[in-house]
């Protein structure tokens, strides 16, 4: 099968939307494989770390097609296309959701490196944008790539969402919004968290951060209601 037709995916499962505008919406997710970033803090290596991982355990090549029907057999009319990042198999996504009925609203994260191409920017109802900060290890010009940001932006339907752990973070990410000229209403600072009891430790003063500023936050539901475990 040619590259378009196959996915290299992770897992796929039904909870509710952690992060974001959406949060708390039943939803049925699809992880892809594979990642162009190596984040210090990133909470599915096995996605892309294969070194610590096994790959012929973690990857499954499959059609498009049976994903499609997948997402087409959920209960939940929303699918959160997540990673990894989504971007990196663009055409195979697009294929995917070609065969998605039209009442199945499409989220996608995204760490705002790739840019999405006309049929995604217009299939997609919403993009989780999530460019990585110092904090995250890699540098600069990997994380952060203003055209494909911009591109983003210009859907009108992109959150920048930002992990953040203290107050040189939140400078970092506010001044990052202002560079791209983003919507201050579509703005969202995240706690940078593993476990509940980071979560705690730092929602608070992001929560501070964000009605000092004018941006929204986010909490991370996965993490409180599950402790962070896969597949939930």
């Amino acid at each position: 099968m040619a590259a378009r037709d196959v996915l290299k995916l992770s897992e796929t499962f039904s909870s509710l939307q952690g992060e974001g505008r959406s949060t708390g919406v039943p939803a049925f997710f699809v992880r892809l494989a594979l990642c162009n970033l190596r984040c210090d803090f990133c909470d599915t290596r096995y996605t892309w770390d294969f070194t610590r991982f096994d790959y012929a355990r973690e990857v499954r090549t499959v059609p498009v097609e049976t994903v499609a029907n997948a997402i087409a057999a959920a209960p939940e009319r929303r699918v959160i296309v997540t990673g990894g990042e989504p971007l990196l198999q663009r055409a195979a996504l697009e294929a995917m959701l070609e065969r998605v009925p039209e009442d199945v609203v499409v989220e996608v994260e995204t760490n705002g490196t790739l840019e999405p191409g006309e049929t995604l920017a217009r299939r997609v109802a919403q993009w989780n944008v999530s460019p990585k900060l110092a904090c995250a290890g890699d540098p600069e010009h990997k994380r952060i790539r203003r055209a494909a940001l911009l591109a983003l932006r210009d859907t009108g339907r992109a959150d920048l969402k930002l992990v953040v752990r203290n107050r040189d973070d939140v400078a970092e990410a506010l001044a990052l919004a202002t560079a791209l000229e983003w919507p201050r209403d579509r703005v969202w600072l995240m706690p940078e968290a593993a476990s509940r009891a980071e979560h705690e430790l730092r929602a608070p003063d992001v929560a501070a951060a964000c009605t000092q500023h004018g941006v929204r936050f986010s909490p991370r539901l996965h993490v409180l209601l599950w402790g962070g475990e896969r597949g939930r």
